[in-house]
Protein backbone atom coordinates (compact mmCIF):
# COMPACT_ATOMS: atom_id res chain seq x y z
CA UNK A 1 0.00 0.00 0.00
CA UNK A 2 1.06 3.44 -0.40
CA UNK A 3 2.88 5.32 3.16
CA UNK A 4 0.04 6.23 4.99
CA UNK A 5 -2.89 4.58 3.44
CA UNK A 6 -2.35 1.24 5.39
CA UNK A 7 -5.59 -0.71 6.23
CA UNK A 8 -6.63 0.03 9.81
CA UNK A 9 -6.45 -3.27 11.98
CA UNK A 10 -6.38 -4.11 15.66
CA UNK A 11 -3.18 -2.69 16.64
CA UNK A 12 -3.87 0.80 15.50
CA UNK A 13 -3.27 3.50 17.87
CA UNK A 14 -6.66 5.11 17.87
CA UNK A 15 -8.24 8.79 17.12
CA UNK A 16 -4.57 10.03 16.68
CA UNK A 17 -3.31 7.84 14.40
CA UNK A 18 -6.73 8.34 12.22
CA UNK A 19 -6.05 12.19 12.47
CA UNK A 20 -2.86 11.27 11.46
CA UNK A 21 -3.59 9.62 8.66
CA UNK A 22 -6.78 12.02 7.35
CA UNK A 23 -3.83 14.59 6.74
CA UNK A 24 -2.25 12.16 4.69
CA UNK A 25 -4.75 11.72 2.66
CA UNK A 26 -5.56 15.61 2.25
CA UNK A 27 -2.14 16.27 1.57
CA UNK A 28 -1.99 13.55 -1.28
CA UNK A 29 -5.33 15.02 -2.56
CA UNK A 30 -3.77 18.98 -2.71
CA UNK A 31 -0.87 17.55 -4.51
CA UNK A 32 -2.82 15.46 -7.15
CA UNK A 33 -5.52 18.40 -7.81
CA UNK A 34 -3.45 21.64 -7.63
CA UNK A 35 -5.62 24.92 -7.56
CA UNK A 36 -6.16 27.10 -10.08
CA UNK A 37 -4.56 29.94 -10.80
CA UNK A 38 -6.56 33.24 -10.63
CA UNK A 39 -5.91 34.77 -14.27
CA UNK A 40 -7.55 37.82 -16.17
CA UNK A 41 -9.11 35.35 -18.28
CA UNK A 42 -11.38 33.75 -15.47
CA UNK A 43 -14.29 36.32 -15.68
CA UNK A 44 -14.55 35.94 -19.58
CA UNK A 45 -13.94 32.34 -19.80
CA UNK A 46 -16.87 31.75 -17.54
CA UNK A 47 -19.38 33.67 -18.95
CA UNK A 48 -18.34 32.02 -22.29
CA UNK A 49 -19.83 28.68 -20.81
CA UNK A 50 -22.60 30.30 -19.09
CA UNK A 51 -23.45 31.66 -22.95
CA UNK A 52 -22.83 28.45 -24.26
CA UNK A 53 -25.26 26.83 -21.70
CA UNK A 54 -27.77 29.82 -23.25
CA UNK A 55 -27.51 29.18 -26.81
CA UNK A 56 -28.51 24.93 -25.82
CA UNK A 57 -31.61 26.15 -23.80
CA UNK A 58 -33.60 26.52 -27.30
CA UNK A 59 -32.65 22.43 -27.72
CA UNK A 60 -33.13 21.66 -23.86
CA UNK A 61 -36.78 23.72 -23.87
CA UNK A 62 -37.87 21.28 -27.53
CA UNK A 63 -36.48 18.15 -25.66
CA UNK A 64 -39.05 19.43 -22.67
CA UNK A 65 -42.02 19.85 -24.32
CA UNK A 66 -41.78 16.50 -26.51
CA UNK A 67 -41.16 14.75 -23.03
CA UNK A 68 -44.25 16.64 -21.69
CA UNK A 69 -46.17 15.85 -25.13
CA UNK A 70 -45.27 12.00 -25.29
CA UNK A 71 -46.16 11.56 -21.50
CA UNK A 72 -49.44 13.11 -22.10
CA UNK A 73 -50.08 10.81 -24.99
CA UNK A 74 -48.87 7.77 -23.06
CA UNK A 75 -51.66 8.77 -20.36
CA UNK A 76 -54.53 9.57 -23.07
CA UNK A 77 -53.71 5.65 -23.83
CA UNK A 78 -53.95 4.41 -21.04
CA UNK A 79 -56.84 6.17 -20.24
CA UNK A 80 -58.22 4.82 -23.36
CA UNK A 81 -57.46 1.40 -22.36
CA UNK A 82 -59.03 1.56 -19.23
CA UNK A 83 -61.96 2.45 -20.43
CA UNK A 84 -62.36 0.35 -22.81
CA UNK A 85 -61.43 -2.47 -20.52
CA UNK A 86 -63.49 -1.61 -17.04
CA UNK A 87 -66.55 0.24 -19.17
CA UNK A 88 -69.71 -1.88 -18.20
CA UNK A 89 -71.55 -3.51 -21.41
CA UNK A 90 -74.95 -3.92 -20.62
CA UNK A 91 -76.08 -4.41 -24.20
CA UNK A 92 -76.48 -7.72 -25.96
CA UNK A 93 -75.18 -6.13 -29.10
CA UNK A 94 -71.41 -5.17 -27.80
CA UNK A 95 -71.28 -8.87 -25.77
CA UNK A 96 -72.32 -10.95 -28.89
CA UNK A 97 -69.59 -12.52 -31.47
CA UNK A 98 -69.54 -11.87 -35.37
CA UNK A 99 -71.21 -15.48 -35.90
CA UNK A 100 -74.38 -14.50 -33.31
CA UNK A 101 -74.55 -11.34 -35.53
CA UNK A 102 -74.29 -12.94 -39.06
CA UNK A 103 -76.93 -15.39 -37.22
CA UNK A 104 -79.56 -12.47 -36.71
CA UNK A 105 -78.78 -10.43 -39.67
CA UNK A 106 -81.67 -10.47 -41.96
CA UNK A 107 -79.31 -10.25 -45.40
CA UNK A 108 -79.67 -8.81 -48.30
CA UNK A 109 -81.05 -11.92 -49.81
CA UNK A 110 -83.78 -11.96 -47.18
CA UNK A 111 -84.98 -8.41 -48.34
CA UNK A 112 -85.41 -9.13 -51.91
CA UNK A 113 -87.36 -12.68 -50.94
CA UNK A 114 -89.67 -10.39 -48.41
CA UNK A 115 -89.53 -7.45 -51.16
CA UNK A 116 -91.08 -10.57 -53.82
CA UNK A 117 -93.01 -12.05 -51.49
CA UNK A 118 -95.30 -8.31 -50.39
CA UNK A 119 -95.45 -7.21 -53.96
CA UNK A 120 -97.44 -10.13 -54.77
CA UNK A 121 -100.09 -9.78 -52.22
CA UNK A 122 -100.24 -5.76 -52.20
CA UNK A 123 -102.94 -4.00 -54.63
CA UNK A 124 -101.37 -2.48 -57.48
CA UNK A 125 -100.52 1.70 -56.62
CA UNK A 126 -103.48 3.86 -58.40
CA UNK A 127 -101.79 7.54 -59.19
CA UNK A 128 -103.36 10.10 -56.91
CA UNK A 129 -106.32 12.06 -58.73
CA UNK A 130 -106.05 16.16 -58.14
CA UNK A 131 -109.94 17.30 -57.22
CA UNK A 132 -110.17 20.26 -59.17
CA UNK A 133 -112.86 21.37 -57.29
CA UNK A 134 -112.34 23.21 -54.35
CA UNK A 135 -113.60 22.15 -51.08
CA UNK A 136 -116.05 23.84 -49.47
CA UNK A 137 -114.27 25.49 -46.62
CA UNK A 138 -111.79 26.50 -49.08
CA UNK A 139 -113.54 28.58 -51.39
CA UNK A 140 -113.79 31.86 -49.42
CA UNK A 141 -110.40 32.08 -49.67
Amino acid sequence: MRDGFEKIGPDAAGPEALETRLDALFAAYRDACPAPEASPEFMPRLWARIESRQQNQLAFAWRRWTQAFLSLAAAACLLIVALQVLSPSSSAYFRSTYIDQLSEDDGPEHMVLEDVATADSRPPIQPAVLNETAPEGNAQR
